[in-house]
Parts: C-alpha cells; sequence; structure tokens
C-alpha cells in the first residue's frame, strides 16, 4: 500500500469519527433541552403539597361547619324537645250554691263515722243543702263514671286536663236530662241535685259528698274552692 492510500483511509476514519462526534453532539443537545423544558413545565415542588393542604384545610373547613351547623341543629331540636310541656290547673267552682262545709277533708287521718260509728278517713268535703238543691260541675271535662255506688250512692265522676278528676257523691238518683258518660260539660253545668243516698252518711243530713283527685290521689277539695266560695257562688238552673 502506497501513501496515497494510507492517507486516503486515514482521511475516511478522521470522517467516520468526526461524524460519530456530530451525531452524539446532535444527541446530546436533544436530551438536554427535552429535560430543560419538562423541568420549565413542572410545578414548582411546594405548589402539589400548598394546593394539597389548601383543599384540605377547605374540606375541614366544610366539615367543621358542617359539623358545627349539625351540632347546633342538633342543640335546637334537643332544646325543643326538652322543653316540658305546661298543662293549667282547671280552675275549680263550687259545685253548690250557697252550700255549708259540713265535714272537711281528712286526707290519712281518722276522724269519727257518726253513721258508722267507727273512725275512718275522710277523702272529700260534705257540702250540707237542702235535697234537689242543684250540683253544678266544678269544671270543664267529660263525665267518665255515672252509677250508684253501694256504700256511697249515686256518683258522677269527670275527668280534666292535667289529670284531675272531680267526683260528686251523694246525689239524688234522677239525673239532668243530657248527662251520660262521655259528655263534655262546662264549668258550672248542672250534673245533679244533692240527696241522702249514701250509705255510710245516711245519719248525716242531705249534702253533697265532693272530691277532688289528681292522677287518682284525693286532695284537699279547698286547696281548689274556698270556703267562702260555699256561700257566695250561684249558678243559673
Amino acid at each position: 500500500m502506497n501513501v496515497n492510500q494510507r492517507k486516503r483511509q486515514l482521511n475516511k476514519g478522521l470522517t467516520v469519527v468526526l461524524a460519530l462526534l456530530l451525531v452524539t453532539t446532535v444527541c446530546i443537545t436533544v436530551v438536554a433541552f427535552s429535560v430543560g423544558r419538562r423541568h420549565r413545565d413542572d410545578p414548582p415542588a411546594g405548589s402539589s403539597s400548598s394546593s394539597s393542604t389548601s383543599s384540605t384545610r377547605s374540606t375541614s373547613g366544610s366539615t367543621s361547619q358542617t359539623a358545627s351547623t349539625s351540632s347546633t341543629e342538633t342543640t335546637a331540636s334537643t332544646a325543643k324537645t326538652d322543653t316540658p310541656v305546661v298543662i293549667p290547673v282547671p280552675e275549680f267552682l263550687c259545685p253548690v250554691n250557697a252550700g255549708v262545709l259540713a265535714s272537711s277533708y281528712s286526707g290519712d287521718i281518722p276522724v269519727f263515722s257518726m253513721t258508722m260509728e267507727d273512725y275512718r278517713t275522710h277523702t272529700g268535703i260534705d257540702i250540707r243543702a237542702d235535697a234537689g238543691t242543684p250540683v253544678y260541675a266544678a269544671a270543664a271535662g267529660t263525665v267518665s263514671e255515672i252509677g250508684f255506688d253501694p256504700m256511697m250512692g249515686q256518683t258522677v265522676v269527670i275527668e280534666h286536663t292535667g289529670g284531675y278528676k272531680s267526683i260528686y257523691r251523694n246525689l239524688q238518683t234522677a239525673m239532668p236530662e243530657g248527662i251520660v258518660i262521655g259528655k263534655t260539660v262546662a264549668a258550672g253545668e248542672r250534673i245533679g241535685s244533692v240527696g241522702d243516698t249514701a250509705l255510710v252518711e245516711i245519719s248525716d243530713s242531705p249534702h253533697l259528698h265532693f272530691e277532688i283527685r289528681k292522677n287518682d290521689v284525693p286532695e284537699d277539695p279547698l286547696s281548689y274552692i274556698s270556703t267562702t266560695a260555699l256561700s257566695d257562688n250561684t249558678f243559673e238552673d
């Protein structure tokens, strides 16, 4: 091989090497450009965290507000539910016009009975009046019982609001027209007449045995009507 051939081969080798270097340089430039562009397009390192934190705070705030609203509504509902319903005590009137108090309420203290000649409790008051004197409903209510008690005679029971009931005993057996079980009566409406049908009080003058009970527990009627009402009370027949 002569000198010229060697030069040609050397030139070819240099050309190949230069070509490879050029290709390598282009590749490196393209890669570097792509990486730099990608870095420019990516959000800052704290951006995602900040966005997430903001979203979390927003969600937390919404949840807290919802929980607060729910708690407020629950408290309001509980307050409304726990508010006691106050039922007023019926206003009782004296059931007999110008009657006279003959016997008082004794509660659980026994008192002497002239008829039975023994001591026993007296769960009401006796209002003395002439036989046939009208007896009136002491308060508005519903007639729940009408009947003849073997010991206490003709009896009428009226139920009122608040668990109260009024009881009228020793009545005449003849009842006013329209007074039947289930009838709604107004305060002062006639429901019977003073009689002497109570066997255990037959020795006494004609009178009305009058009781007031709350939740079926006897109470002193004079706590609801005044003694002056016994002589001052007036109703129309």
